[in-house]
This record gives C-alpha cells, structure tokens and sequence, in this order.
C-alpha cells in the first residue's frame, strides 16, 4: 500500500527578477523571460553567490503551465568553487606542485528546489535544513549570470522581496531622523495607488532607479504619511529597491532600521510534490491578484 505524503510547512524566499529593455521603457514579456532563463541553463553560466562560493542551475524544466501560468521549475546549487592553483600538503609542509583537482568538480554542494513565474518576475527557492543560504547571496549570483547572457539592448535589476513588517516599522517610528530609500520600478505589480504614481513617475522619466533622502528639520520627525512620494517610493521598496531609516526609539535610543534586514522568509503548507503549484498560487494571488500580465 502506497504511504500517504505527510503535509507540512515550506518554506522560501523570493527575488524580484526584472528583465529591461535599454532603448525604450516597453516591457518585456514572459517569453523574453524563458529564453533569459534558457540562456544561462544551456550555458551552464556559474557565478559568485559569495566570496569562495558559486552557484548554477542544475536542472531546469519549461514547459511546465497551471490553470494557464507558465512556470520554469528545477534546481538550483551552490558549491565551494576552487581554483587549480597552488596546494599545500600538511603531510611535506610543503607545495605540492603535481597535485590537480580534475576540472569540474567542486567541494560542499547543496542543492535546492526552485520555481520561477515569468508572469510575476519572481522566483523563489526552498530553504531547509540543508540549504539555508540568504537571499542576497542569490541575488548576486542572479545579478551576474542573467546580465552575462542578456542580449546588447536588455540589462537585468534584481531585488530581494522584503517583509512588509519592516515598511511598517520604519512608517510607525516614534522619530525619524533620516530616510533612505534607493528603488525602481516595478512590472506591474499589486499595490497602492501611492505606490502606482512613484514606480510610473520612474518609468516616464526613464530613470533606471531612483534615490531618496530626507532629512528631519530640528526637533521636528519626519511625516511619511502627509507626503505621497515618500509614502509610495517606501512602500515600492519592499519588492524593488532598499531603504534605511535612522530613528530614535521611545527610549531616546539612536537606532537604524535597515529593509534589507528583513528579507521575506514565506512558506506554503502542503505535500511536497505540490510545492510549485502552491508556491505558483501565492506568487500570482500576492502580485497579480488584479489581472496584470
């Protein structure tokens, strides 16, 4: 008798993946997506996730749709990458000029799950016990190997989706001192109308990014919420760009709230095998949830 799949929490993290085209502010589509994906999978492109650490695509499927959404589903790894160069032999204290390690193969592999929505530009990737890396050593891995194969007119910005706690935190301060806030726009996302008027406004001046900084007049806080483009560029931040705050707490203590502390750790909760389907649904529910392409 066949053992029934026990349901359980899943958990990931995801990365705002948006392909640009240099030359005009049209959006790219989902098949232009596919083919970026396509790209670095036939390549087998590897890049630098950390110092002494890269990553690749082990395995990556395309032809995958639910309820009509196209997804790309696979693995990903991440590998100590060793260069062939001088070794050391604790057993001579000394070089060891013959020895190589064979061309290909590197130490302290991991391997994980992930999807990719072209629809919604996110992909997310499972995180367990076995892979636990950080979301922003991804992003850099993802920052060089989609710009490396990119064609001459596109480029690739890449951002870490943010928990919403930390927009909330840094809104309800008890003083703002200074507010940072480095964005860019979005493709066509969900959100609020303060929101939809920054990421449009960037768009229209064809602007690739957008920086902020407010100070706070003497004795005085900053009022995020009496101002739109304060309010709608920290909110933009969440999904597509960072922002910091130096505040001061209730107990007249300096502090710094920084987005990028706060990466999104989401989960689903189901069967294993049904994690893409899951995962698939909350990503459009969350991002496309108004009908968007």
């Amino acid at each position: 008798m066949r053992k029934e799949e026990r349901q359980k929490h899943q958990y990931f993290y995801l990365i705002n993946i948006k392909l640009r085209d240099k030359r005009s502010n049209k959006e790219l589509n989902e098949n232009d997506y596919i083919r970026l994906f396509k790209d670095v999978y036939d390549k087998k492109t590897h890049a630098e996730s950390s110092p002494s650490k890269h990553c690749i695509f082990r395995t990556l499927f395309f032809d995958e749709q639910i309820n009509g959404i196209k997804y790309i589903s696979g693995t990903l790894a991440q590998f100590t990458f060793i260069k062939n160069d001088k070794w050391f032999s604790l057993k001579s204290l000394d070089i060891d000029d013959e020895f190589k390690v064979p061309n290909g193969l590197f130490p302290d592999a991991k391997i994980t799950q992930v999807i990719f929505v072209p629809k919604a530009h996110r992909l997310a990737y499972k995180i367990n016990s076995d892979f636990k890396t950080k979301p922003y050593t991804i992003k850099k891995f993802l920052n060089i190997a989609l710009n490396e194969v990119c064609k001459e007119n596109e480029y690739v910005q890449i951002d870490v989706e943010t928990d919403y706690s930390s927009f909330e935190k840094i809104l309800n301060a008890n003083f703002i001192k200074k507010l940072t806030i480095d964005i860019n726009y979005s493709n066509f996302d969900n959100g609020g109308d303060f929101k939809e008027f920054i990421e449009n406004d960037i768009k229209a001046s064809d602007s690739s990014r957008l920086v902020i900084e407010a100070t706070h007049k003497p004795n005085k806080t900053i009022k995020i919420k009496e101002s739109q483009i304060l309010t709608g560029a920290l909110e933009s931040s969440i999904s597509n760009g960072e922002s910091e705050a130096k505040i001061i707490d209730e107990n007249g203590r300096v502090d710094t709230i920084k987005t990028s502390d706060y990466p999104l750790k989401d989960y689903v909760y189901g069967v294993i095998s049904s994690f893409d389907r899951l995962v698939l649904e909350k990503i459009i529910n969350r991002f496309r949830s108004d009908g968007k392409n």
